[in-house]
């Protein structure tokens, strides 16, 4: 295996601290070594303690300078460096886990935007996941995708999907209605917390905040304000707005490291998480939106109906109000229908 080309250094963002780097003589870094000890409950030196604390204070100042990083001036080489930056600075993962039911989610498209056709969606592949070569096609990064790597993306109801896609007015609308096969399935979630905004107005972020602050009653306080840091990068990437795809940089090669099958070296410990769930940033984080594994929505799940229509007249910039999932009171629509008919070959019967 080839090893990355570890930068120390991108542009102002801060220097990755030497008690991070691989030193060669092992598989751990001192950063690594201390943070077993706080986990397994063993003393640590007073060094120690001021080396760890210190650690800490490094992904707060990398937080402030991502706020206002110029991804649009990238070129070329800025990408590599950037990764190899920033994978020197998360140099390992914190697994976190939520066990997720999902009821029902859905997906939504514009069909002139996957079909090429403003017609009626036949077959339920232009309802799924784009397939990897269409994403490496259109090259660009996205949420919870690089330009290498394809998810499911979908949200809790159908005003999520339209405040976050914003179709244009008379053209068709397509939502696929999935549901898992086995409802009382649950599935692996990686949740987004800390993010200071979404906390205030969405009741899962507030809950994984809260659940990882409880946390301190278990383990030493030391490593949870250190991780409280690591954590609010994250949430800060996953709920930002963005002005230019390059934007989704981190939280995009963050959620293919997640969503990749994965098992640690040496006989490590292996992770599989089905999902990323995350706020919603075009409903103004009031609901949430689920970055599923293709092969998961492929086994796991069933298209249970589809719903066409085309927006006569839209009101985007509606507030959000709680309702029924399929209620959809941020646009006047017009030619809607619905239904359930779709065969063993994925074939969509209307009428």
């Amino acid at each position: 295996m080839t090893l990355p080309n570890w930068q120390t250094n991108f542009r102002d963002l801060p220097t990755i601290p030497e008690h991070k780097r691989w030193t060669g003589n092992g598989n751990l870094t001192v950063e690594q070594i201390i943070s077993f000890k706080l986990l397994s409950k063993q003393t640590i030196t007073n060094e120690e303690e001021a080396i760890f604390k210190s650690l800490a204070t490094f992904y707060s100042e990398l937080n402030n300078k991502l706020k206002t990083l110029d991804y649009a001036s990238f070129v070329d080489n800025d990408f590599d460096n950037f990764k190899n930056y920033i994978f020197y600075a998360f140099n390992y993962i914190a697994l976190i886990a939520n066990n997720l039911t999902i009821f029902q989610t859905y997906r939504l498209v514009v069909n002139e935007w996957v079909t090429n056709k403003n017609e009626p969606i036949t077959n339920i592949n232009y309802l799924k996941h784009p397939s990897l070569d269409i994403v490496k096609q259109i090259n660009k990064f996205n949420r919870a995708n690089t330009p290498n790597f394809n998810v499911f993306y979908s949200a809790e109801n159908i005003d999520t999907a339209l405040k976050e896609t914003k179709p244009p007015l008379n053209k068709l609308v397509t939502v696929g209605v999935w549901k898992p096969k086995n409802p009382k399935r649950q599935f692996i979630s990686y949740p987004i917390s800390h993010s200071e905004v979404a906390e205030q107005v969405n009741e899962g972020v507030a809950k994984a905040t809260k659940a990882f602050e409880d946390h301190g009653n278990f383990n030493s306080s030391l490593f949870l304000n250190y991780m409280r840091y690591y954590f609010q990068v994250l949430g800060q990437e996953f709920t930002k707005q963005v002005n230019h795809h390059f934007e989704y940089y981190i939280s995009s090669l963050f959620s293919e490291r997640i969503l990749t099958d994965h098992k640690e070296q040496n006989g490590g410990e292996s992770f599989n998480y089905d999902c990323i769930i995350y706020p919603s940033v075009g409903n103004g984080f009031k609901t949430n939106n689920v970055a599923i594994r293709p092969t998961v929505l492929d086994n796991d799940f069933y298209l249970e109906k589809v719903i066409e229509f085309e927006i006569e007249e839209a009101f985007y910039d509606k507030s959000y109000v709680l309702s029924h999932p399929e209620n959809i009171t941020l646009a006047k629509i017009k030619n809607g229908r619905v239904t359930n008919k779709i065969d063993q070959d994925g074939n969509i019967k209307w009428g």
